[in-house]
């Protein structure tokens, strides 16, 4: 694994969405922490005929609208250069780049923030310039989604790896950039406590929760063809569980992690289609939500869904009979991204315990988002006669605990692909495992036999899940 920094940085869709609202502030925080190379250079190519004046105009006005307006947003602004390219005129796009940057020895990331339907395109201009030159060093930063399906994922991979090695390719998920979940990894591995009873002789179910308030506001274009699914099942809950789930890898490095990964992948149980739920925002009851069927641009008769509920299982010997719970979904009462481990109880020995004493299992919560934090419940004692115990937390913040700002995803996903750490990022046989889990689920859909029912807009889980119930039957 190369870990050599990367001073050229080149952005294809410099003037999308997903530049301005999460490349820029990324790239400026690493500006401000002096975490760019001394050398670093950057080029914007999109189709939008600006001039650079006129795109940094734009990347100010974005800065400006999240920091506080300093002289260090102008020094920022200045470093960034721009040019109007088609991205259908590979040997342009080579010129356009040559012209920006030193071609002989030159340390590229290219990132490719760029609708799915234009991957191919692009991918062909980055193909051309490493044909021509050849001793450049390059690294490919791909956003999500990976293809639309097992086929299309594999017809990405190969088309990567007809000019690139997986060492210089970067399968972007933000959520493997999350503190959070990062520190999954430290939890398990950093400690003596918890791994020992990670396996099915003392966990009793495991549930992940990914849930939002919002719709799907001005995405429709981009979600209607993609669904729930795709977009978050089939990537960012399935990299969150195989960090929890995986076995321990060599050391904590990107191959040794992501080798854990895929075997964690690769034993999931096939999908029991009877377990799932799919369900699509309704309005809600005053009618101040709009259904999802009301939203810009989203067809009238759509049947894309924006909430799943599903029981997982795992064919190996740590997991096998431990079922994992997973819900997402948009348009429900509060956003939360949770983990939640309820081991096996253990309070039997505690006989004639008053009403008022409630013992439960044990369970290890860790909160991804909002209020990042973790906790673990045990039974005490509560203070009095007898013994009556009771549930209490065992916790941290990160807030209470390093009194820091929490690094945004972005910034570490970048400053990782400039530096070359591939720890976080995704490999090939992930991808193509993960879609293969998937795909009974497209293919059911695809044939009519799961259909999305209506649930209503701001409801709790317990009320999506009750409505979509009584629907089905």
């Amino acid at each position: 694994m190369s870990m050599e920094r990367f001073s050229h940085f080149v952005l294809f869709g410099a003037t999308g969405d997903l530049a301005h609202s999460k490349m820029y502030p990324a790239l400026f925080d690493l500006y401000q922490n002096n975490a760019l190379p001394a050398d670093f250079a950057f080029l914007g190519m999109a189709f939008d005929d600006l001039s650079v004046t006129e795109f940094q105009r734009q990347v100010q006005k974005t800065l400006e609208a999240q920091y506080e307006a300093s002289e260090h947003i102008s020094e920022f602004v200045s470093m960034l250069a721009y040019a109007p390219v088609d991205f259908g005129e590979p040997a342009t796009v080579e010129d356009t780049i040559a012209e920006h940057a030193d071609t002989e020895n030159g340390r590229f990331v290219f990132y490719l923030a760029i609708p799915p339907a234009a991957f191919e395109t692009v991918s062909l201009c980055v193909k051309r310039f490493q044909e021509t030159y050849c001793d450049c060093q390059l690294r490919v930063v791909v956003e999500k989604p990976f293809g639309q399906d097992l086929e299309s994922a594999k017809h990405l991979n190969n088309t990567l790896r007809e000019f690139l090695y997986e060492e210089q390719i970067y399968r972007m998920d933000h959520y493997l950039g999350k503190e959070t979940v990062q520190n999954i990894l430290a939890l398990r591995f950093g400690n003596s406590l918890f791994e020992p009873l990670l396996n099915n002789r003392y966990v009793q179910n495991i549930e992940l929760d990914l849930i939002e308030e919002e719709g799907i506001g001005e995405r429709a274009g981009y979600f209607d063809g993609t669904g729930i699914i795709k977009d978050v099942l089939q990537n960012h809950i399935l990299q969150v569980l195989s960090l929890l789930m995986m076995e321990p890898p060599v050391q904590i490095q990107s191959n040794f992690v992501r080798d854990e990964k895929h075997k964690f992948l690769a034993s999931l149980a096939p999908l029991d289609l009877s377990s799932f739920h799919l369900g699509q925002y309704g309005s809600n009851e005053n009618g101040e939500m709009n259904a999802y069927q009301e939203e810009p641009d989203v067809p009238e008769d759509s049947q894309t869904e924006t909430y799943v509920s599903m029981q997982m299982g795992v064919k190996n010997m740590r997991w096998d009979g431990v079922p994992v719970y997973v819900r997402t979904g948009k348009r429900l009462n509060e956003k939360k991204t949770e983990i939640r481990v309820t081991f096996h109880p253990s309070f039997q020995y505690f006989v004639n315990q008053k009403e008022t004493c409630n013992p439960a299992p044990n369970v290890l919560v860790i909160r991804i988002q909002p209020n990042e934090e973790v906790y673990y419940t045990v039974n005490a004692k509560f203070p009095g006669e007898g013994m009556c115990i009771q549930p209490v937390k065992l916790h941290f913040t990160y807030q209470e605990s390093f009194n820091v700002p929490i690094q945004d995803a972005y910034t570490r996903l970048l400053k990782d692909a400039i530096e070359g750490d591939q720890t976080l990022f995704i490999r090939s046989d992930e991808i193509e495992a993960a879609w293969e889990y998937v795909t009974p689920v497209l293919e059911a859909k695809k044939q009519g036999e799961l259909t999305p029912q209506t649930y209503t807009s701001g409801s709790t889980i317990e009320e999506v899940e009750e409505e979509i119930t009584e629907a089905g039957e």
